[in-house]
C-alpha cells in the first residue's frame, strides 16, 4: 500500500502525540484510590524530546530553581536551601572543617562540632567546637584531641554527638595505625557534662583512661574501616548508624544500644541500613510528625556534580533514596550534617541548618552553614 506524503505526517504526528500522552501518563499513575501506585517505576518506559513549553501546558510544575522535590510513600518532599549561607570557615587560612554534628536547643542557641587540623605529623586530626548564642557565633575551641599511645593516637575526626543522662556522647573516627595513612579505621566515644569538655573517653569498661573502640574494625588494614557514626534516640534504643568500607565496597551499617551509664558494652549490630555507592556519610534524624528517619549526606562527593541526596525508612533498619537536588550546594562538597535537638529528632517546624565542606584542592576546604527548609506534602505525582 502506497502512503501519501500528507498521510505520513499525519500518523508520524499521530505517534509522537501518543508517546508524548504515554510520558506524561508515567509519572501521573494513579490507583483507583487516587494516590500514586509505588508500584509502577518512576522513571518512563521510554522518552523523547519534548518542548518545556507543551508539558508546562499539560502538567503544573513546581519552580525547581530552589528545590528537591520527590516521591516516595505517598508523600513530596520539598527542602529549600538558602543560596549563600554563613561560612564557617574559609579555606583561603589553608587548612579545613568538615563534618559538623550540629545540636540545636529548645533555647534557640546551637552547639557544633567539626574535624579540624591536628598538629599536621602525628595527629592529624583534633576536634573542634563553636557555640551560636544571640545572633553569633563563638569563638572556636579544640575539645578533644587524640591520646598518646592509645588506640586513638593518630586522629579525632568525624563528630557525631548525641545528648541524654546529662552527658554529651561525642562519637569520632581514629586508628592507631600510622604506617596505613588514614586506613584501617575504627569508632570512638567520650562524654561530657558540657559541649565544650573536658571529655572522658570510653575505656572498654567505663568511662576515663585509654580510649577502646566502641565498633572496632577487624577486616583487611588496608581499607578504610569504620567510622563517621550518626546517632538518633528513639523508643529508649541509641540508633547508632556508622559508615563500613572493607576491600569489597561500603555501606552505611546500624547498630542498637540500651540508654545506659555504660551502653558501648550493650551494643548489638542490626545490620546495613543504606548502600553507599557515590554518596558520602549520612547524617541521620527521626521526625516526629512523619513518624519516620530521615537521612540526609552528599551525592557525588568531593566532585563537581555534588548535591544534595535524602533518604527515608519507617523502622530506621532499611532506607531508600527520596530524591537529589543539586541548586543551593556548591561543587566539590562532602561531609554533610544537618541540625536536630539533642535526642536527635527534628520537626518540620524547625529551622533546620545543613552544614558541608567544599573545595577541590585536597585538606583545604571551606565550611558553610545553610538555612533549609523542610515541607512535606500529599503526593502530587511528580518522580525525578
Amino acid at each position: 500500500m502506497r502512503v501519501k506524503r500528507g498521510q505520513l505526517l499525519t500518523y508520524v504526528l499521530i505517534i509522537e502525540i501518543f508517546m508524548i500522552s504515554f510520558n506524561i501518563a508515567s509519572i501521573m499513575i494513579k490507583n483507583q484510590d487516587g494516590k500514586a501506585d509505588s508500584t509502577m517505576s518512576a522513571e518512563p518506559l521510554f522518552s523523547i524530546d519534548v518542548p518545556a513549553t507543551l508539558v508546562k501546558d499539560v502538567v503544573s510544575f513546581p519552580t525547581l530553581s530552589e528545590m528537591i522535590e520527590a516521591t516516595h510513600s505517598d508523600l513530596t518532599y520539598v527542602a529549600k536551601i538558602e543560596e549563600e549561607g554563613t561560612l564557617m570557615y574559609s579555606s583561603r587560612s589553608g587548612a579545613y572543617r568538615y563534618g559538623p554534628s550540629i545540636i540545636s536547643n529548645p533555647d534557640g542557641t546551637i552547639d557544633a562540632w567539626f574535624s579540624a587540623p591536628g598538629n599536621n605529623s602525628t595527629e592529624w586530626d583534633y576536634i573542634s567546637y563553636r557555640h551560636y548564642e544571640d545572633g553569633k557565633w563563638g569563638a572556636e575551641k579544640i575539645v578533644l584531641k587524640p591520646t598518646r599511645n592509645s588506640a586513638d593516637r593518630c586522629s579525632c575526626c568525624d563528630p557525631g554527638v548525641i545528648y541524654f543522662n546529662d552527658y554529651y556522647y561525642l562519637a569520632y573516627t581514629s586508628t592507631w595505625d600510622a604506617k596505613r595513612k588514614g586506613m584501617n579505621n575504627s569508632a570512638f566515644v567520650a562524654r561530657s557534662h558540657n559541649p565544650e569538655g573536658p571529655y572522658e573517653n570510653w575505656n572498654g569498661d567505663g568511662w576515663g583512661g585509654n580510649p577502646k573502640p566502641i565498633i572496632e574494625y577487624e577486616d583487611d588494614p588496608n581499607s578504610w574501616g569504620i567510622g563517621e557514626v550518626s546517632f538518633v534516640i528513639k523508643d529508649n534504643e541509641l540508633y547508632i548508624y556508622y559508615t563500613y568500607f572493607d576491600t569489597t565496597g561500603g555501606s552505611t551499617r546500624l547498630a542498637k544500644a540500651r540508654l545506659s551509664e555504660n551502653w558501648p558494652n550493650t551494643i548489638k549490630e542490626e545490620g546495613i541500613a543504606c548502600p553507599r555507592r557515590h554518596n558520602d556519610s549520612i547524617d541521620v534524624v527521626y521526625c516526629d510528625e512523619l513518624n519516620n528517619f530521615l537521612a540526609f549526606a552528599i551525592d557525588y562527593r568531593m566532585d563537581s556534580a555534588s548535591r544534595l541526596i535524602v533518604y527515608e525508612s519507617a523502622d530506621g533498619a532499611e532506607f531508600s533514596k527520596v530524591g537529589t537536588r543539586k541548586d543551593g550546594i556548591e561543587d566539590y562538597a562532602h561531609n554533610l550534617g544537618i541540625s536536630k535537638d539533642p535526642q536527635g529528632h527534628i520537626s518540620l517546624t524547625d529551622d533546620l541548618i545543613i552544614g558541608y565542606a567544599y573545595g577541590r584542592s585536597w585538606g583545604r576546604w571551606s565550611a558553610v552553614f545553610k538555612n533549609m527548609e523542610l515541607d512535606v506534602r500529599p503526593d502530587s505525582s511528580f518522580h525525578f
